[in-house]
Formats: structure tokens, C-alpha cells, sequence
């Protein structure tokens, strides 16, 4: 016997096919979590790689962010779309694999002096590996842009760009409001089209890389 009548009404935000294999999901379908997390488990180590920087941790992070996902996915109830919840998940666990790893070339952490030790500082590119600009790959120039990035302006960059969330989404992930997400945005495009206009000048054939629009003003 069908047992929809048991199911929970569908949030309207939920799309009907998505909402189905969350239910499923609750009830133990582990077939049914590996279909509804598909199309996000890619995004969500892109996110962990250019956040941490390291394939292992990035590994390690969606894994376990997928494990507090299905441990918790019976409290979602819908109020915000699927992948903005998931990824909120990613950007915390993230989040806590900095601290830990701040905790442990610091010993003593607070919420404070983490943020201080950013305070004042748009980006460092003074690591950037200069391999970057003879390997002829856009992707890998603006890779190293992005990696020098503050933790706040990097992740706004990387649910843009990688994730592909909107500017109301971002907010909703990272827990600030649209004009905060916008604010980082526009400081990250600046602080990378300064260190592309200083690299123009000393590496001619980076223009030619780049194309003449350099990085895109709109991410």
C-alpha cells in the first residue's frame, strides 16, 4: 500500500522530485541520499579545495559534511532551499577545520583573534607561485587570485563562482545580509583586478591570457 498520505506537505521551495527523495532519504533510502546529493557532492569539494587548499582536507570535509547532512536531514523542514542548507553545512564544517587548524599552530583560539588576524587585509599574493604566469592557464592565474583572498572574500568568491549561488542565496548560506555579500564581492574583484593590473605590467603576455576585459567585473 502507498504510503503518500504519510508524507509531509512539499515546501513550496522544494522542487517535487527533490522533496520525494528527501523523504525517502529519512526513512533510511540510502539510494535515495545518493541521488539527492548528485549533483552537489562536486560543488561541495570545490568549495573545501579553495577553501582549505589541500585535495585531502577538501575530501575530508565533504565527507563529513555529507554525514551531518544525512544525520540531520530529518530536522530540515524546507524553510530554505535544499542546496543552500547543504552548503551552509559545508561553509561550517569548513569553517571548523580553519579554527582547528588555526588551534593548532596557535594553541590559544578565539572567534576574535582569528578575525584579527585577517583584520585590515584584502589579500596576500606574496606566495603566488610565479609558475602561474608561464603556465599559460587562465584558470590557474585566477586560481591563484582567488587563494589569496581573506577567508571571508574567498568563500564569497567560491559560492559565486563555483557554486553559483545567487547574491540572496549567499546570504542565506553564509548568515549576512545581501549588501554584506555584495560589499565582499566587490572588495575581492578589486583587490584581484589591482594585482592583475601590477602582473599586466610585468608579465606582457598576461593580457593576451586574460583577454583585454580582464577579470570579469560581475561575478
Amino acid at each position: 500500500m502507498s504510503n503518500k498520505k504519510d508524507k509531509a506537505p512539499r515546501p513550496s521551495r522544494i522542487p517535487a522530485e527533490e522533496w520525494d527523495l528527501i523523504c525517502r532519504a529519512r526513512t533510511g533510502d540510502g539510494r535515495a541520499f545518493e541521488l539527492l546529493i548528485a549533483q552537489y557532492s562536486k560543488r561541495i569539494y570545490n568549495i573545501g579545495l579553495k577553501m582549505l587548499g589541500s585535495s585531502e582536507d577538501a575530501a575530508d570535509m565533504t565527507q563529513e559534511t555529507l554525514l551531518k547532512a544525512y544525520r540531520n536531514l530529518p530536522r530540515f523542514r524546507g524553510e530554505s532551499a535544499f542546496f543552500s542548507w547543504l552548503y551552509q553545512i559545508a561553509v561550517n564544517t569548513c569553517r571548523d577545520m580553519m579554527r582547528s587548524a588555526y588551534r593548532r599552530h596557535e594553541n590559544v583560539f578565539s572567534d576574535t583573534d582569528y578575525e584579527d588576524a585577517y583584520a585590515g587585509k584584502v589579500a596576500d599574493y606574496a606566495h603566488m607561485p610565479e609558475s602561474v604566469y608561464t603556465e599559460k592557464e587562465t584558470n590557474a592565474y585566477l586560481q591563484a587570485l582567488i587563494d589569496g583572498l581573506t577567508p571571508q572574500y574567498r568563500l564569497a568568491v567560491t559560492l559565486r563562482e563555483i557554486a553559483g549561488l545567487s547574491y540572496a542565496d549567499i546570504a542565506e548560506v553564509t548568515g549576512v545580509s545581501i549588501g554584506t555579500v555584495k560589499s565582499r564581492l566587490s572588495r575581492a574583484r578589486a583587490a584581484m583586478q589591482k594585482q592583475l593590473a601590477q602582473d599586466m605590467e610585468q608579465y606582457p603576455d598576461l593580457l593576451r591570457l586574460i583577454g583585454k576585459g580582464g577579470v570579469k567585473g560581475e561575478m
